[in-house]
């Protein structure tokens, strides 16, 4: 992959003006849109530890990067690059209020932050995330219609955001739903799509504004970001169920009874597993958290029996090479276009 650190950089340095070390007053009255002179910082600062402890874990902040890349590679320098916070802020309040929900115990190599913080500061500060980007709006000196297709972009995508992981919810607190891969694939591209489409919708309204060429541009490059973030949401499955993902359990999707796609595709290919499965995934629900994984591994052998894992994994890797094709047919080379090729191989070659 080439060199991205300077756009990685700038990234953070956009992050850490929404999630400063220690905010002051003025942090206060811009994000409340109210003059507040009198506030107690000290309050603030501790109501926004577990967004600003989650953030400092790192993460790959691949969404903010397709951003700044995309606005370069159009022509539009470093003009997205606060922007691109639009959709990293609200990704990471999304895993605080996901683990909450899943009752997960770890997040990027440490404990899940309510259970450092507490539910209730996590769940306000989860929703809180949703929200503060959107001081970027009241900026006067930003085109109306700018604006006006940013803040319709940006809704969207939470919306949709949130309609997916309803689905998902659904899906695993009922053991014996099982649906089927068009559901799943639709499921993944509002929940995890939604925002990386978003991501590359910034970068071009970052460089081109708002005119039509730049909704078309951004309609483009919007669809193929979303597929590449279903192939990379099913690689995601895919790893939780073979190698394991850095800072979670391996298998610990099945401890949330979550249907991933290896899972559908063995059930589609041997539906006599059903009910073999659904009593695993009970079991395992049960027996984790007292240490017991053994309903765990033992779910993961029977998906690996049918080759449904291997499936999942071909059918990620058709996503994101389609998507790779399509940000060299939309983007001009150049540096920052090959720093989204090298992303795209890494996730490619992550499972090989």
């Amino acid at each position: 992959m080439d060199d991205s650190s300077q756009y990685r950089k700038r990234i953070e340095q956009a992050l850490q003006r929404v999630f400063p070390a220690q905010v002051d007053t003025s942090w206060v009255t811009q994000m409340a849109a109210h003059s507040c002179p009198e506030a107690r910082t000290d309050w603030a600062n501790v109501f926004l530890e577990p967004g600003r402890e989650l953030l400092n874990r790192g993460g790959k902040r691949w969404r903010p990067l397709v951003s700044v890349c995309v606005c370069e590679a159009l022509g539009g320098g470093s003009s997205a690059d606060l922007f691109s916070i639009l959709a990293e802020i609200p990704h990471n309040g999304s895993l605080i209020v996901d683990d909450i929900e899943d009752a997960s115990t770890t997040r990027r190599g440490g404990p899940a932050v309510h259970l450092v913080h507490g539910e209730d500061l996590s769940i306000n500060m989860g929703n809180l995330m949703y929200f503060l980007p959107t001081f970027l709006f009241d900026d006067e000196s930003l085109d109306d219609s700018l604006v006006a297709a940013l803040s319709r972009d940006y809704m969207a995508a939470l919306r949709r955001l949130h309609m997916g992981q309803g689905y998902d919810i659904l899906w695993h607190r009922e053991k014996s739903v099982i649906p089927d891969e068009a559901s799943y694939l639709r499921m993944c591209r509002y929940k995890t799509g939604s925002l990386s489409g978003f991501a590359a919708r910034i970068g071009v309204r970052g460089a081109l504004g708002a005119g039509t060429e730049a909704t078309a541009c951004a309609e483009r490059l919007g669809r193929a970001w979303e597929s590449i973030g279903v192939g990379f949401q099913i690689l995601d499955d895919v790893q939780n169920l073979s190698s394991g993902i850095p800072g979670k359990d391996k298998g610990d999707d099945i401890v949330e009874g979550k249907k991933s796609l290896p899972v559908i595709l063995h059930c589609q290919s041997c539906p006599e597993d059903v009910p073999i499965l659904v009593d695993l995934f009970e079991r395992a629900a049960l027996e984790a958290p007292q240490g017991d994984w053994t309903a765990v591994y033992q779910a993961i052998e029977v998906i690996q029996s049918s080759g449904a894992i291997e499936k999942a994994k071909e059918k990620a890797h058709a996503l994101l090479k389609e998507g790779r094709e399509a940000v060299v047919e939309q983007l001009p080379p150049g540096h920052p276009r090959d720093v989204l090729l090298g992303l795209l191989d890494q996730f490619i070659q992550t499972m090989v």
